[in-house]
């Protein structure tokens, strides 16, 4: 790498023309990749290449032909932070290398509800399909029974041919995982409920170095995925614990946006406390939503400064803190939790 990638000047890829992946020297031998995807923590040295996370597949021939600059060997171990595509979309490919993929527990568990959901829905279409045509057998309730019974066969082949798909991590934890690698000590650390319910952040002592993964969007709102275990209080406190580990000198790589340190984490956990004393202030004072989203002291001091213009805009961020702020307070307020 050049001395100008080293200093953190030269973003560009010069692998090949139409890469599309820019490269940031972070420290000692640790470096960010930035795609389409999330960003990309790589450690190289004397045990070979360590690399956290890895963006969508068609990223794949891009991020190993940086590796291979640094080593020839194929990459010998992945982190997955949690799971979402962007960050885990090339599992399948490095599987298919024999990279060892590590990650949380439920990170496994969410890639196969992800599947199960789609033959889910296949299934509820088939069971449709099958008593319009008449297919089930019998008519009324005998059709619905010897349907459902019949989907029911299907849907437990789909599962056995779900866990054959090669996207799954291949050793899991629970809490936290400690190693030596390329000469220092590197820490997976699970931060419970945040952006999902098996985030994971990597931190490297030695360097003193930290990949929050989606814990952490720098100068952005970031995506709460409720769905899948997040929460806007778990994701708030996973920030003041990220705190706990850093100082004034670690260099922070960010699931999104760029090269960050602890000052950028502080002003995320500013915005979010600010915004849900706000939010619940006017809430508490009977204003709608759509009201809430008018007023020039809610939103728009952060979306001046940029945080609306990534993957999450103002509105669905404000969405976010209001369904979270009528849930934990309506109670407390006797207000009807259906208003």
């Amino acid at each position: 790498f050049t001395a100008q990638e080293k200093d953190g000047k030269d973003t560009a890829s010069t692998i090949k023309k139409q890469s599309s992946i820019k490269r940031i020297f972070v420290k000692d031998s640790i470096f960010m990749l930035q795609g389409k995807g999330g960003n990309i923590g790589v450690n190289y040295g004397k045990d070979g290449i360590l690399l956290i996370d890895n963006q969508f597949a068609e990223a794949t021939e891009d991020i190993l032909a940086i590796t291979n600059r640094l080593d020839k060997r194929p990459v010998k171990y992945l982190i997955n932070t949690h799971h979402h595509g962007d960050h885990t979309g090339g599992n399948k490919n490095f599987n298919e290398l024999g990279t060892v993929i590590y990650a949380h527990d439920n990170v496994k568990k969410n890639l196969l509800k992800g599947l199960l959901d789609k033959a889910g829905a296949t299934s509820d279409k088939d069971y449709k399909d099958r008593l319009e045509k008449g297919e089930a057998g019998g008519e009324g309730e005998n059709a619905k029974k010897a349907a459902k019974k019949y989907m029911k066969n299907q849907l437990t082949k789909r599962e056995k041919e779900v866990l054959k798909e090669n996207i799954f991590p291949m050793i899991t934890f629970s809490e936290n995982l400690t190693f030596q690698y390329n000469g220092q000590e590197i820490m997976a650390l699970h931060l419970s409920n945040a952006h999902t319910d098996g985030d994971a952040v990597v931190y490297f002592t030695e360097s003193n170095v930290l990949h929050t993964g989606d814990i952490f969007f720098n100068g952005r709102y970031p995506y709460i995925d409720v769905n899948n275990g997040g929460s806007y209080d778990g994701y708030l406190s996973a920030l003041k614990k990220l705190l706990l580990i850093i100082d004034e000198d670690t260099k922070v790589i960010p699931g999104h946006g760029n090269l960050a340190n602890k000052k950028n984490i502080e002003e995320t956990i500013s915005m979010m406390k600010y915004l849900k004393d706000r939010v619940l202030y006017y809430y508490a004072s009977g204003k709608t939503k759509e009201e809430i989203a008018t007023l020039d002291d809610v939103m728009k001091p952060y979306n001046d400064k940029g945080f609306g213009d990534g993957y999450i805009n103002s509105d669905k961020f404000l969405d976010v803190i209001y369904t979270s702020t009528k849930t934990q307070y309506d109670k407390r307020l006797g207000r009807n939790k259906n208003k």
